[in-house]
């Protein structure tokens, strides 16, 4: 399984992911290094540490590989948040970073150095050099990270907005925030001013001076930007590519709703009791009354009574058919 995908994550486009091929070129090959190589490279330090502290002693102490099993630890979980969550917001891969290879130092290569140099003294050299390893590989790893998420965003194009990377414009004035459904500033004008306006509260968005306008049902919104001319194309190639996910989302939960539709039709309960068949279909109306031999002679009453036996039957399994049919449909809809 590959770590971090060689084509650009959540696009369906072709054309954009063309255009942003070379730039996620790039930032791949700086996360791979930040968040994958570097920090299993400072796991593997604190495990050398471990094995220098257990060569002079007859029995290693099980305490001492408890760094080592940190280190690995947060490593680990720096790639599988990556794996799973982190690709889509750039702006997180360097405080991630920082804060799991931090905690590799602190829980990992300096408590691994302290341990090896208090039992193993004559390695010195050797625990100083590992240490210092480690210490420059979670310097280097917060560099990396910081790069890639700059070789990815630092210079905004067209085609980021047809993207599920939030967009952030800073400017003098304001620090603009395009997400995938929203848009949010923080305005520098005079006193502190955070705003923000849903995308479906957007009717049209224009530009004027050095501000973009969001026209809403309820009013319009300036929004202070340094480039109101790159922040609108941004902004509307944004709202198309929500527009669309949201027309397909429509339509996919459209279609989910008529094959449960199809399916409830196509429900039928049954209940057999003393040669009296009845089937009931999804609204429990009886569909069909089937009487063996065997009922030949029955007292009426008796007939009748198995005969609504056999409705409440069916009616119960047609009902726990429909109840599990529900249930599968919002479970798949829920993923």
């Amino acid at each position: 399984m590959t770590l971090i995908p060689h084509a650009i994550p959540l696009i369906n486009d072709p054309e954009v992911v063309h255009a942003l091929a070379a730039r996620w070129r790039r930032t791949r090959t700086l996360l791979l290094l930040s968040a994958g190589v570097l920090p299993v490279t400072i796991g593997v330090v604190c495990v050398v540490l471990a094995v220098l502290t257990s060569a002079g002693q007859r029995i290693m102490p099980w305490w001492s590989a408890i760094p080592a099993v940190a280190a690995a630890a947060c490593a680990w979980a720096l790639l599988t948040w990556l794996r799973r969550n982190g690709l889509s917001d750039p702006h997180s891969w360097l405080p991630a970073t920082t804060l799991m290879t931090g905690a590799q130092l602190v829980l990992g290569v300096l408590p691994g150095s302290g341990i090896a140099l208090r039992l193993s003294p004559g390695a010195a050299l050797a625990v100083k050099a590992l240490c210092a390893a480690g210490v420059l590989g979670a310097g280097s790893a917060c560099s990396l990270a910081r790069l890639a998420r700059r070789s990815l965003l630092a210079a905004p194009v067209l085609e980021l907005g047809s993207t599920a990377f939030p967009l952030v414009l800073e400017g003098r004035e304001a620090r603009v925030v395009i997400s995938t459904d929203r848009i949010d500033w923080t305005s520098r004008r005079g006193a502190r001013v955070d705003a923000g306006v849903p995308f479906a509260r957007i009717e049209h968005v224009t530009a004027e001076a050095s501000t973009v306008v969001l026209h809403t049902a309820s009013g319009s919104w300036a929004v202070p930007v340094s480039d109101p001319a790159t922040a609108l194309a941004l902004l509307r190639r944004r709202l198309a590519w929500w527009e669309e996910r949201r027309t397909a989302a429509v339509e996919r939960e459209r279609r989910r709703y008529d094959d449960l539709l199809q399916l409830l039709a196509a429900v039928s309960g049954e209940s057999t009791r003393g040669g009296v068949t009845v089937t009931v279909d999804s609204n429990g109306v009886t569909t069909g009354i089937s009487l063996s031999p065997a009922v030949r002679g029955l007292d009426p009453d008796v007939l009748a009574a198995r005969l609504m036996a056999c409705v409440e039957g069916a009616r119960s399994d047609a009902r726990r058919q429909v109840q599990d049919l529900v249930l599968e449909h919002a479970e798949k809809a829920s993923h």
